[in-house]
């Protein structure tokens, strides 16, 4: 078999080599001389920098246009970036949001004058994954000999994934593979299909329930995401409120920087009251007994009895993981949960050449309603076979002063009824007239490729006097197939 990079990025970074033997080997890098095997991905702004007096914008970006991704971060301290473990990092920075978050929100893929995104992206990811880079070469290991995975949120758009794939083809790996983070904890049920799981993912602001089908018999699986639900605001920074209030310190940025560092064991100034003893004594059988209290009416039954997978890097605490009812059947560290399953599917592929996995992306075609639902307009049933087109049109009422404003319309692919659940394969940016009456005609024309991976479509926006508001092309990766 062939070496394999797998990485997870999400709010901690985690990275996983398969070597050519199979062994399973932890990819590290150095944090202020410690070699760290987790490390967050957050990059912090230092508003202070720009607002000095003798602060220049061109000598500061011109030092920044000739950083290599090695040196970035230390050159960009001259514009205010800072990493959370950086010791000239305030506790007032501001928390900037990730590339990969910015690449798929909808504003972003709406604005004309966004065109730097992307480069920008490409330069702060490449930077923050060159360590996992040097790691792979420090082992001698040539980067076309190397299959990598990268594992990504469900809402994570196509212009994220085209630049991690323009990234890795720049460092000399070829084809890279991109999944789900479902996916990839659920793969760790590789031997035991037909089965299903429930992954949990508090990594983000949200949380997020996703059930997960593992179909096939003999010498192949099928995995493919049935359904998924967002309880909004009851991700990260809601259960780092909740063990601040236990400490009886107030919740911040700083907070979570501290406890972040303290779960990943990241060489960071911890504040004072954050350490294992003391919130090991906080969360005690009341708090564990109050927050499931809270989990049970947030989840109700969507457990369903079925083995559970906690991914997030709150669940490394077990007091946490108790109050969702643990049931955790793997014996290995939450944070490592989604690179090891993807490790392990590995492993039961190259036991047999003749095996195969097919992951199909589940989910399907929505509009943003922006009263926070995400409407179904083209079921799974609905999409048309490899080589075929299909084109369908819904009429939607607009009411209130959006009748008259500049908004967003969005179209989204997934299976969550939350719109922050799902990706989003387009925005179009609309400004009607206030007599262009209160109806808006959607018009949308999709062909699939003959090999079935692909989905490209156009959307087209029309006002009720047959005027075109919008026009957008889109273009969508259905299933990956190994």
């Amino acid at each position: 078999m062939r070496p394999q990079l797998i990485v997870d990025c999400g709010h901690v970074l985690s990275a996983l080599l398969v070597t050519a033997d199979g062994q399973f080997v932890p990819c590290s890098q150095e944090i202020r001389q410690v070699a760290t095997r987790h490390a967050s991905t957050g990059i912090l702004f230092d508003p202070r920098i720009a607002e000095h007096p003798d602060f220049v914008w061109d000598e500061a970006l011109e030092t920044l246009a000739k950083a290599t991704p090695r040196n970035l971060f230390q050159r960009a301290r001259r514009v205010g970036l800072r990493r959370p473990w950086d010791p000239q990092a305030v506790p007032e920075a501001l928390q900037l949001a990730s590339p990969i978050d910015v690449l798929s929100s909808a504003a972003a893929l709406a604005d004309r004058n966004a065109d730097a995104l992307p480069a920008v992206a490409f330069a702060l990811l490449d930077a923050l994954l060159d360590p996992l880079f040097a790691f792979v070469a420090d082992r001698r290991i040539a980067p076309t000999d190397v299959e990598p995975v990268v594992v990504l949120p469900a809402h994570a758009s196509r212009p994220a994934r085209v630049v991690l794939e323009k990234l890795f083809r720049r460092r000399g790996f070829r084809r890279l593979t991109i999944m789900r983070r479902e996916i990839a904890a659920a793969m760790a049920f590789v031997e035991d299909a037909p089965a299903a799981c429930v992954v949990v993912d508090a990594a983000g602001d949200d949380l997020h329930v996703h059930q997960v089908s593992i179909d096939g018999e003999n010498g192949q699986r099928f995995f493919r995401t049935v359904s998924s639900a967002t309880v909004c605001d009851r991700g990260w920074s809601y259960w780092s409120g909740r063990v601040a209030a236990a400490l009886n310190t107030p919740g911040s940025s700083e907070f979570e920087r501290g406890l972040l560092a303290l779960l990943t064991g990241s060489p960071e100034s911890l504040p004072a009251r954050v350490t294992h003893g003391a919130v090991q004594a906080a969360l005690d059988e009341a708090w564990i007994a109050s927050s499931a209290a809270e989990v049970r009416e947030a989840m109700g039954d969507a457990r369903n009895g079925q083995p559970v997978v906690f991914i997030g890097e709150i669940f490394a605490l077990d007091a946490v993981r108790k109050a969702f009812g643990e049931n955790r059947v793997l014996g290995v560290p939450v944070l490592d949960q989604t690179v090891r399953g993807v490790a392990l599917a590995t492993r039961w592929l190259c036991d047999d050449e003749s095996r195969q996995l097919v992951i199909a992306r589940g989910g399907t075609l929505r509009v943003d309603t922006g009263l926070g639902e995400a409407v179904e307009i083209l079921t799974g049933a609905q999409l048309p076979a490899a080589g075929e087109s299909c084109h369908l049109a819904a009429d939607f009422r607009l009411a209130g002063d959006a009748a008259a404003n500049i908004f967003l319309l969005n179209l989204l692919w997934g299976a969550d009824r939350a719109p922050r659940g799902n990706a989003t394969v387009c925005a179009l940016p609309l400004e009607l007239r206030r007599d262009a009456g209160d109806t808006l005609h959607l018009i949308v024309k999709l062909r699939r490729s003959r090999g079935g991976q692909w989905l490209t479509g156009t959307v087209e926006a029309r006002t009720a006097d047959d005027v075109v508001a919008a026009r957008a092309q889109f273009t969508e990766e259905l299933e990956v197939m190994r």
